[in-house]
């Protein structure tokens, strides 16, 4: 029987545990620690750099002192749901009642057979109206000199990536979250890769200064994960995607959710009106 490591990521208490599933405290290094749960400070690890990377510290953390066959990764809002979503890549729902947790949610065998059957599962792909390039550069936080240095050191130490991040960066559909459940093989890949390139780019990028924007680790890392994505399904890997799951949503996401739907062409007006009016 194959040994499966769903890990979700939490720098507080969570409401909600999923099958197959168990919490990581990330950020353990500087905060009060949860009792009874794994924290990202134990073993090997990159703990204290969770201002900047975010729930990546919890990949590292799990790459170097964990063993399985199988690693995923949820966070403790956001996790992947069984049911199939109406055309849209995500649900956004406020607290999860008790009669929605087995169809969202499923149950240990449903998750086995899923993740046996596929070497990668992931949150579907959401078409944001812009290339994801474009998406990175004009939100709020971001800056397009990370990016392009990011990509800069990804093609000079792993060439194999050069052509599948142009074409990742350039069309409009996009992965978030840094959520997924991976093979160890492709896991390991991962990580050895992503962690490479962003010590690199740790020693050369310049601080913006404030605390969200400088979470620019963690937000490489999402761009990363949509890279190798997209370099495995070329590659002909076998890819399962499964709608993400929002909990917690606030009265303004779920309204917007409803009157402006993801992907929908409402959704995509709404939002280039905005960024005419608004900027950044």
């Amino acid at each position: 029987m194959k040994t499966i490591k769903i890990f979700v990521c939490c720098h507080k208490f969570y409401d909600i545990l999923p099958p197959l599933c168990e919490p990581i405290q990330c950020g353990s290094a500087f905060n009060y620690k949860i009792k009874g749960i794994i924290h990202d400070d134990e073993g090997e690890n990159i703990s204290l750099k969770n201002p900047w990377y975010c729930e990546l510290t919890a990949h590292y953390f799990a790459w170097k002192n964990i063993a399985a066959d199988y690693y995923g990764f949820y966070h403790y809002r956001r996790f992947l749901a069984a049911e199939r979503g109406k055309k849209r890549p995500y649900f956004a729902k406020g607290k999860l009642l008790n009669k929605e947790k087995a169809r969202f949610l499923a149950d240990e065998n449903y998750w086995s057979r899923l993740i046996e059957q596929n070497e990668i599962i992931i949150p579907e792909s959401e078409n944001m109206g812009i290339s994801v390039y474009d998406h990175y550069r004009t939100s709020k936080y971001h800056y397009a000199e990370d990016l392009e240095l990011f990509i800069k050191i990804l093609n000079k130490n792993n060439p194999e990536f050069t052509a599948v991040a142009e074409q990742y960066l350039i069309q409009n559909r996009q992965y978030f979250c840094n959520m997924f459940i991976m093979s160890k093989k492709l896991f390991f890949e991962y990580c050895e890769v992503l962690f490479e390139v962003l010590s690199e780019f740790d020693s050369v990028k310049k601080p913006h200064g404030d605390f969200q924007s400088d979470r620019t680790d963690g937000y490489l890392g999402e761009i990363f994960t949509g890279i190798y994505i997209t370099y495995c399904k070329e590659k002909g890997i076998k890819i399962a995607e499964k709608p993400r799951l929002d909990i917690n949503c606030g009265i303004k996401k779920r309204f917007y959710y409803t009157i402006l739907p993801p992907e929908s062409k409402r959704r995509f007006l709404v939002k280039k009106i905005a960024k005419k009016f608004g900027g950044k």
